[in-house]
């Protein structure tokens, strides 16, 4: 009688539960139910062995045994893998977020200084704004808003002061006034008041010069800003054959000895123009505050 034809009683803890054909021993045996040491009885004999002990279970208990074998195998694999999605997950997650954060701090640095197009070519910083450059022959101008590369105090209005030029060093005449800021344009290929041999601007690598590092200056304005604070601020620069700011002027009476000028000039200097035959003069007029 083959283990699928007979009836089996079989213990389960202190009980003993059957009869079962031997089919459903097998199936309790592959569900891990029972296992190879539980006992069981063929109806009629009275004697209980282990299930791995009958020879009509043996096969089935091999099977069952590999295939407790490949499920816990695959269980943990299993687990692995969901271990490594999750892992793969948040490390992705992390990303994403440090990418937005760097999106946002980009967007919001183009947003403060991006320059706007037109011909105005104005860039805002808050309530701050500079106009586009004007420029021109440099001229020497006389006026109490003078600071000089060479730290040299600022002079009254209409004082004399010895001017160095390419051949030496010449003051001009007692009791003369130097030509006004508004005087015409010396011819070129002569020597201007500030000792510059004039030639043709080159306008097109100033601007460029200008419109890339204009954004320096803001600090400088920032700091000499009050809140509410409405202005206009004009300055005038000039630069050298070397390609070095030498002088600024700030047109507006209201930052005398606020340290402006200093600072303007202190960051104009390092600015990368060009040396050269010729000087320029350019102007730049600051906007602080918005007008009702």
């Amino acid at each position: 009688m083959g283990p699928t034809e007979s009836q089996w009683l079989y213990r389960q803890g202190d009980l003993i539960l059957g009869p079962v054909p031997s089919k459903q021993i097998v199936d309790k045996l592959y569900s891990g139910e029972l296992l190879p040491v539980n006992e069981v009885q063929l109806m009629g004999s009275g004697v209980f062995k282990r299930i791995i002990d009958v020879p009509d279970f043996k096969v089935h208990v091999a099977k069952a045994e590999a295939k407790k074998r490949v499920d816990a195998h695959a269980a943990e694999h299993h687990a692995s893998q969901r271990k490594r999605l999750i892992t793969v997950a948040g490390v992705l997650g992390a990303v994403l977020l440090l990418l937005g954060i760097v999106v946002a701090v980009m967007g919001s640095y183009f947003a403060t200084h991006r320059e706007s197009a037109g011909s105005a070519e104005e860039l805002a910083w808050g309530d701050i704004t500079i106009d586009a450059p004007s420029i021109s022959k440099a001229r020497r101008r006389e006026d109490d808003e003078l600071v000089d590369y060479n730290g040299n105090p600022k002079r009254p209005t209409g004082t004399p002061v010895a001017l160095k030029t390419p051949t030496g060093t010449t003051a001009p005449p007692t009791g003369t006034t130097p030509p006004p800021h508004s005087a015409g344009k010396p011819k070129s290929g002569t020597a201007d008041p500030e000792g510059m041999q004039m030639g043709e601007v080159d306008e097109a690598g100033i601007n460029t010069v200008v419109a890339k590092h204009k954004p320096s200056l803001i600090p400088c304005l920032k700091a000499v800003a009050k809140p509410g604070m409405v202005a206009k601020i004009p300055i005038e620069f000039s630069i050298a054959e070397t390609g070095k700011v030498t002088k600024v002027w700030v047109d507006n009476p209201d930052f005398k000895n606020s340290g402006l000028q200093e600072c303007l000039l202190e960051k104009l200097q390092a600015w990368p123009f060009k040396p050269g035959t010729s000087g320029a003069s350019v102007n730049l007029s600051f906007n602080i505050g918005k007008k009702g």
